[in-house]
């Protein structure tokens, strides 16, 4: 809800409770500056160019409320009675300048945010244009009518009376409320001491060059040439050293010392109207760029510590979902990493089943198979039967080639010349195998004495048996080529065939058992599996260092 709508209506204001205390308070607060204001009246003892009180007023009335307003009035009516007029003058007097400042401070409320308007530099300007230019004439225009009809004013012109009642107003308005305002907002963050230091020296700076412009503090007839614009320098340098609270006092109190100086200046000599006129002028315009120039400093700073915020808040952020990607990531690693292990430990616990079967098959089985030969040979010479003889003859025989499968199986199960006689002699028997049983020529470049650890060699061997059966059932190639060699502590196995290549699904989302298997088992000794395939062949190469093993210890 918008600040203005809680505060009570003109229709409400005779209903509005308020405290004997504070309204006595502001009257005499109000009594006192105006009377000050007084003594620089020239045109007439009730308008002067100097009016404090509508500053005073509109300040009271838009931090204390509505309900003040017999403070503002009472105050106004006592300083004209004192002054010069009749009661009835005084009665038009003050109420023009109670229902200036209403005006003007429902018109702040109501558009440019209310006690916030010198937060923001666009409010300002309505600030400047509602409450100092257009409310104040109603005051301008109520006191000089009211001297006008009561017959104090009958001897002068009723335009100049305007203009300095006018004048007066609006420079009091953006002298004093900006001071009342800023400086009833809480305070913000601590300066640092060369902050302070800087402050300091633009505020002297600023007094020092007022005094010397306005008065005869270091040079005599310093006032009779016009070097008010040496100023404005220093108006900026205070807007941007200080902030919007203290830039408004900063400036009313070298108002103070510029009209007080050039009074010293004078000598006691009556200043003219229009002087004081343009000075009240130069002040207030003065007053008011430092003031905007102030606040956009400010607004500048408050978007620059937002945008900062924001983006430690974003950093932060960024931070914090990288912590969980990095977290997300080491989980998905020690998954892999866990699959890794168990595929490793399935492929040994595979390899320690094929040893376990072969060594039935070939020392249990194939000796039962080579008894069971020896029997049917000795029946048969022993029967005189020549038809039994002969069934009993190639029943042998099948039994021998029965033996014969059983041993190959086992020794493709697990080659007993790999732990035997080494690689080379296990992969050139299982090439010869492979040969008969797949028409494939197939080329062996291995070193003779070429030897390394019993799991590597197994590994290898199983490697070249899984590629060698997927050209067998897949590639249609005739041929294939084989080659081992050991360079820079690392080994390398490359199988190269001329099929038809493998499908590109395949080699991407690495499908098949078969491929997989020859990943995890090169993977296990820290090695590196590649293949490259395409419609001329395919070329499986696995790099293999040599220190390191699957338990991580030398080979």
């Amino acid at each position: 809800m918008p600040a203005h709508k809680s505060w009570p209506s003109f229709g409400r204001f005779a209903q509005a409770t308020y405290s004997p205390q504070l309204i006595a308070g502001l009257a005499i607060l109000y009594f006192v500056a105006c009377k000050l204001g007084l003594k620089l009246a020239i045109v007439h003892p009730s308008a002067t160019a100097v009016w404090p009180g509508t500053g005073i007023a509109l300040a009271a009335l838009l931090l204390l409320g509505y309900r003040v307003w017999p403070g503002i009035f009472l105050g106004a009516f006592l300083v004209n009675l004192t002054t010069a007029g009749s009661i009835l003058s005084s009665l038009g007097i003050a109420s023009g300048n109670t229902l200036e400042a209403l005006l003007g401070a429902y018109l702040v409320m109501r558009f440019a945010n209310g006690r916030k308007v010198f937060d923001r530099a666009e409010d300002i300007f309505k600030f400047l244009f509602l409450a100092c230019v257009l409310a104040t004439t109603v005051g301008a225009s109520a006191g000089a009518a009211s001297l006008f009809l009561t017959g104090f004013s009958r001897a002068m012109q009723l335009e100049q009376l305007w203009l300095t009642w006018w004048l007066g107003d609006m420079t009091g308005a953006i002298l004093v409320t900006p001071c009342f305002l800023l400086w009833s907002a809480p305070t913000g963050a601590r300066r640092s001491q060369r902050e302070l230091v800087l402050q300091g020296a633009a505020l002297v700076s600023l007094l020092l060059v007022g005094a010397i412009v306005f008065g005869d503090f270091l040079f005599p007839n310093a006032q009779d040439y016009p070097l008010k614009f040496i100023c404005i320098p220093f108006v900026v340098w205070i807007a941007f050293a200080l902030r919007p609270r203290e830039t408004a006092l900063a400036m009313l109190a070298f108002s103070g010392l510029a009209i007080g100086s050039a009074l010293h200046a004078a000598r006691g000599l009556a200043i003219p109207n229009e002087s004081l006129l343009v000075l009240q002028v130069f002040l207030g315009v003065a007053a008011l760029t430092s003031l905007l120039v102030s606040v956009a400093v400010a607004e500048r700073n408050r978007h620059e510590e937002t945008l900062e915020k924001a983006t430690i808040e974003l950093e932060e952020r960024v931070l914090e979902r990288t912590r969980e990607l990095e977290e997300r990531i080491a989980r998905q690693e020690r998954a892999e990493e866990a699959v890794r292990g168990l595929s490793g430990r399935l492929l040994q616990t595979q390899d320690e089943e094929r040893r376990r079967i072969a060594r039935e098959l070939h020392d249990s089985t194939g000796q039962s198979l080579a008894v069971l030969i020896m029997n049917l040979s000795n029946l048969s010479k022993k029967t005189g039967n020549p038809e039994l003889s002969r069934q009993l003859d190639e029943n042998t025989e099948l039994v021998r080639s029965v033996s014969k499968e059983l041993r190959t199986t086992s020794y493709l199960l697990h080659p007993p010349l790999l732990d035997e006689m080494g690689l080379r002699t296990g992969l050139r028997w299982y090439i010869e195998g492979f040969k008969e049983r797949s028409n494939i020529e197939v080329a062996l470049n291995v070193a003779e004495n070429l030897r390394f650890p019993p799991e590597i060699e197994m590994m290898i061997f199983r490697v070249v048996q899984e590629c060698l059966t997927n050209v067998h059932r897949h590639s249609g190639s005739a041929t294939a080529a084989i080659s081992l060699s050991n360079s820079g502590g690392k080994l390398t196995l490359q199988i190269r065939d001329e099929g038809k290549g493998i499908p590109s699904e395949k080699l991407t989302s690495a499908a098949g058992v078969g491929l997989r298997g020859m990943r995890e088992r090169v993977k296990a000794f820290g090695g590196e599996l590649e293949i490259l395939s395409d419609q001329k062949g395919t070329l499986v190469r696995a790099v293999i260092p040599l220190r390191s093993s699957p338990g991580g210890s030398e080979s």
